[in-house]
């Protein structure tokens, strides 16, 4: 059998849009539908944490307010995402209290998102 060992580093997640601990302890795994990603998403091979997340079939994927689409919460660290990989098995936060200004991307909250306190 041959192993090949890999590693890799990675500078740690940006959490300050996180306004509070509530919820960390306690995410839920979720995977995102690799397919439904796109390069304005990925900043230097890296879905953000705080990407706000919608259902998607049995997966997830970012949540971009376009008709139909369901919010369920935000990408609570950042994943890595390697070309020619498959879809990413991740925490989803799914309440808590936000700071909005602080998320990697615009975000305007939904009628749904009664989970979370935003700030």
């Amino acid at each position: 059998m041959d192993l090949t060992i890999t590693k890799e580093s990675y500078g740690g997640s940006k959490l300050s849009w996180l306004g509070s601990r509530r919820g960390v302890d306690t995410a839920r795994t979720v995977t995102i539908d690799r397919t439904k990603l796109t390069p304005a998403q990925v900043t230097a091979g890296v879905l953000p944490a705080g990407t706000p997340l919608a259902a998607s079939a049995n997966k997830v994927a970012p949540y971009t307010a376009a008709e139909g689409q369901v919010f369920v919460g935000f990408l609570l660290t950042d994943q890595a995402i390697k070309p020619g990989g498959g879809d990413i098995v991740a925490p989803l936060l799914d309440h808590g209290r936000i700071r909005v200004a602080k998320l990697p991307v615009a975000f305007t909250a939904p009628d749904n998102a009664t989970s979370f306190v935003f700030v």
